[in-house]
């Protein structure tokens, strides 16, 4: 246990045990309050558990008061890692032939080694040399999220979509330099049927969300999308987007890619079937049709082992019966992944979106108004509503226009009236 570990332990005691270092309370109230703390529920660092009782509380407080913070610091133990039982010269003569016989039972490396006589000790404790041999040379690979692994699958579409990039091939378009695709692609966990799935020249958050709004449109909306925990997958779009379709967004175990094992299975399918034969292509829109065609002709219909030899699109299309949701009619799809704020106008009719400045309709200076807009759309185009009503789209202020613009008197007995 290295240092810093052990000061955050003595933190996490400090903290509760400080309403009780004051020195002011009787011994009958402080024995009241320690017997509350060990009522309560806590994140306990480095533990599985959420309680205290109430004698290590008492503990800790005595410990604290005479030895102040370092009293509340785990001990270390000075034989960590060590045999008492076996010295070190005999662990490495057993180590060092493990390792170059890593099947033989451990009972077996004894008997030869003592055999050969290279083992001046005739018991040897097997439940020591199993411990220490699981710290030296492990034989387990413990997975990224120290939990057991277990194959999974959704009962029905659309339960749940898995979501993740694929590094592409390398293109020219329009005779530039070669540069290189990302595959961004989406699978439904239940049928294998891959929803959505196109190529770009970049991985950003503003691809994946075209990619999610067709696939959505198309084949209905997922209750789980269980994505990469990419920054391009955790923006804030993708999380409105989720709550406004009512959609849980779960994030993978960071270096644990196991966790979409389905989508990565496809990725390696492409690779292995689709970029083996892929046509020469000239610009990403080529890319993207030979792409669609393969998938909508070959994978998607083609017969897959998990399904025991059914299509995923067959699949999709059995079960799909009362489990598809669509978009309600007051969403429009344009809007999915917009982000809603509220502005007050200035005087000279200008509100600011991320540092770009947008010019208001005259009536609304110094009012406070709502504004919708997603930060990747080309053309910064922003709705603006006044309440919930809603007024026009605003556009980039154009410096130039206004220089030379004739400027309107405002009517101030139309102004009062209004």
């Amino acid at each position: 246990m290295d240092e810093k570990v052990r000061e955050e332990i003595a933190r996490f005691r400090f903290s509760v045990i400080g309403t009780l270092i004051s020195g002011e309370l009787s011994h009958g109230d402080l024995t009241k309050h320690i017997r509350e703390l060990s009522k309560r529920r806590y994140s306990i660092p480095y533990s599985k558990r959420s309680n205290i009782g109430q004698g290590t509380i008492e503990d800790w407080l005595y410990a604290y008061r005479h030895n102040g913070f370092e009293g509340l610091k785990p001990k270390t133990r000075s034989d960590k890692d060590k045999s008492r039982g076996i010295d070190e010269a005999t662990l490495k003569i057993i180590i060092d032939y493990r390792e170059q016989h890593p099947r033989m039972p451990l009972r077996l490396v004894i008997n030869t080694l003592q055999k050969e006589n290279k083992l001046t000790s005739d018991r040897l404790p097997l439940s020591t040399l199993y411990r220490f041999l699981k710290i030296c040379s492990p034989r387990r690979t413990i997975t990224a999220t120290g939990r057991v692994q277990k194959r999974f699958c959704h009962r029905f579409p659309n339960d749940c979509w898995q979501g993740d990039v694929m590094h592409g091939p390398y293109i020219k378009e329009n005779g530039e330099q070669a540069r290189k695709t990302y595959l961004v692609a989406f699978l439904d966990d239940c049928t294998r049927l891959i929803t959505g799935a196109q190529f770009f020249f970049s991985e950003a958050t503003v691809n994946i969300k075209e990619v999610l709004r067709t696939a959505v449109l198309t084949y209905g909306i997922p209750s789980k999308l269980y994505l990469d925990n990419g920054s391009n997958f955790c923006s804030d779009e993708l999380e409105i987007a989720c709550a406004i379709m009512k959609c849980a967004l779960i994030h993978s175990t960071a270096y644990y890619p196991e966790g979409k094992g389905k989508i990565e299975r496809f990725f390696r399918t492409v690779r292995d079937c689709f970029l083996t034969t892929l046509k020469p292509v000239s610009s990403l829109a080529e890319l993207n049709k030979q792409l669609n065609d393969w998938i909508t002709d070959q994978y998607n219909r083609a017969p897959h082992s998990a399904l025991d030899g059914a299509a995923p699109l067959d699949t999709f299309l059995l079960k799909a019966q009362n489990h598809i949701r669509r978009l309600g009619a007051h969403i429009d799809p344009a809007e999915l992944f917009c982000k809603k704020e509220t502005r007050v106008v200035n005087k000279d009719a200008t509100f600011r979106i991320n540092n770009i400045l947008y010019e208001a309709e005259e009536q609304l200076i110094g009012q406070k108004i709502t504004v919708l807009y997603d930060k990747d759309d080309p053309a910064k185009k922003v709705k603006v509503f006044d309440g919930d009503i809603f007024v026009h789209i605003a556009s980039p202020i154009d410096y130039i226009s206004n220089s030379s613009m004739r400027r309107r008197e405002i009517n101030k007995k139309e102004d009062q009236s209004l």
